[in-house]
């Protein structure tokens, strides 16, 4: 298993708080590219409810207990009507929101290091799900049709890569889930986020 359920039997805490941050973080994703949408003209996701933060809006039991078990977790797809650089704007915000929260969760681990240094699992899972979420941003860049990237370029993407990633979508989200386990087993996913893990780390080392 790459996900976090094997944390259930040594530290339940962190398994609970981890899951909370990482699918709050991916709520967050979803909510910024509905009210960004809605910005420029588009209020299909704001209608549908993607603007608020309930989690039954956004996230499935069947995600839930994949992300647990494999550590990915694929929020329900913002609907869009838009086109053009417009769409492709509005679902980019998605990675960037990601990499946002894990900022803002570095943060908080550096604030629990200050004032709760006996507080562990809080500690743990602020970093564990900062680290989670910058890989869902790095991942979630892939030109896959069920992931923001892949989403883009069938909006806006030349005609045969339209074509192309129409027919991958036959696959839905297992697709994903494939090349996930795949980029985990062989370290790529690692190796990708690293640059991405430093550059946080450096803003976050910045302060006093």
């Amino acid at each position: 298993m790459f996900g976090p359920l094997t944390l259930i039997a040594r530290d339940p805490l962190v398994l609970l708080l981890l899951a909370l941050a990482v699918l709050g973080g991916l709520t967050l994703h979803n909510v910024a590219q509905a009210l960004l949408a809605r910005r420029l003209g588009d209020p299909a996701a704001a209608e549908a409810g993607f603007t608020s933060p309930e989690p039954p809006v956004h996230h499935s039991v069947v995600s839930l207990m994949l992300y647990l078990a494999l550590g990915l977790a694929l929020p329900r797809p913002v609907p869009l009507r838009l086109s053009g650089w417009r769409a492709v704007l509005t679902l980019l915000s998605g990675p960037l929101t990601l990499l946002l929260t894990a900022l803002l969760l570095l943060l908080l681990q550096r604030l629990q290091q200050l004032m709760l240094s006996g507080f562990d699992p809080l500690g743990l899972a602020l970093g564990r799900a900062a680290y989670g979420l910058t890989q869902h941003s790095v991942f979630f860049l892939l030109p896959l049709p069920s992931l923001d990237l892949g989403r883009a370029l069938l909006f806006a993407g030349p005609a045969p890569l339209r074509r192309g990633l129409g027919l991958l979508q036959v696959a839905g989200p297992l697709l994903a889930y494939i090349f996930w386990l795949l980029l985990a087993l062989s370290g790529g996913l690692s190796w990708a986020t690293e640059p991405v893990w430093r550059g946080l780390g450096a803003v976050v080392g910045l302060l006093p």
